[in-house]
């Protein structure tokens, strides 16, 4: 069985837009409940100068107040290294317990043939990646559900996984969905459309709650429900994420061009969701590896 995501601190990427703001309040509010570091980044072009631009520390002295504006009590650390930044994100991913990002500008189209750096770091970090998005601003922690998608892959492995630690750390309750339809089905045909569907997805529910169970002893305190919906995962997801406080997802990393041919529940979640999106990737060490 696999171990969350052990690394340590809470990556803030800063760009002195009002998104990564909210996203560093967000971080914050996280970072707080997990006992974890906030690291405010702003990456930028290699010069050839000496010493730090004042506007970069401006960026990040309106940073760090967003976050002491939200939350008292936590460490922040600061930093304005140089080069690309979905490749700086991306290497300090290896070390981090999370990255946190604003919300994409790209459209989805507009992803596939220019660098989004949201999408980038999402495909390739090696901890989870969460892209902030509201329909209202920034909202701290509540009573909202963070939201798992769940379809058995090792991904989703990665994705429960994370979710019930989040969950447990926001003191929020978990709803576990798993999507179908019918050509996911053995018995898929023309006389499917007549089949009763309620077996197929009382099975499919206990599954989750059994490949589940070892994360409910982990975190008894977490109230789960688990739900079998007909339908596209990106679909299901997004409507869903109208009334959660996150929605957890697995990625394989796919480009933004390989996942509009074959489809993908991340990459459309990061670009139309509600509410924030963490992207998991498969696990990258255990616990004791990381020992």
């Amino acid at each position: 069985m696999g171990t969350a995501n052990v690394g340590h601190g809470i990556v803030v990427g800063i760009d002195g837009s009002d998104s990564a703001l909210d996203a560093a309040r967000w971080a914050a509010c996280v970072a707080r409940r997990l006992g974890e570091p906030i690291d405010l980044v702003h990456v930028h072009p290699p010069t050839s100068g000496d010493g730090t631009d004042p506007s970069e520390e401006a960026v990040l002295t309106a940073a760090e107040a967003a976050v002491r504006g939200a939350v008292d009590r936590v460490e922040v650390r600061r930093s304005t290294p140089s080069g690309k930044p979905d490749r700086v994100l991306t290497d300090l991913s290896r070390e981090a317990r999370m990255i946190v990002l604003g919300h994409t500008t790209t459209t989805e189209w507009e992803s596939m043939i220019r660098r989004s750096d949201v999408v980038s770091v999402a495909n390739h970090a090696e901890c989870p990646v969460v892209t902030w998005r509201s329909r209202d601003g920034f909202q701290p922690p509540d009573g909202r559900p963070v939201v798992v998608g769940v379809d058995g892959t090792e991904v989703s492995e990665s994705a429960v996984e994370h979710a019930f630690a989040t969950a447990a750390a926001l003191e929020a309750p978990l709803v576990a969905i798993h999507t179908w339809t019918e050509q996911s089905t053995l018995t898929y045909g023309e006389g499917s459309r007549f089949t009763d569907w309620t077996a197929y997805v009382e099975h499919r529910r206990e599954e989750m709650k059994s490949h589940t169970s070892w994360h409910t002893e982990r975190f008894p305190d977490v109230a789960v429900s688990y739900r079998v919906e007909r339908g596209k995962p990106d679909i299901v997801l997004l409507e869903e994420s109208k009334s959660a406080q996150l929605v957890v997802v697995g990625s394989h990393g796919r480009s933004p061009l390989a996942a509009a041919v074959v489809g993908s529940s991340s990459q459309g979640l990061i670009h139309h969701s509600c509410c924030p999106v963490m992207i998991c990737r498969a696990h990258h060490r255990s616990e004791t590896e990381a020992h």
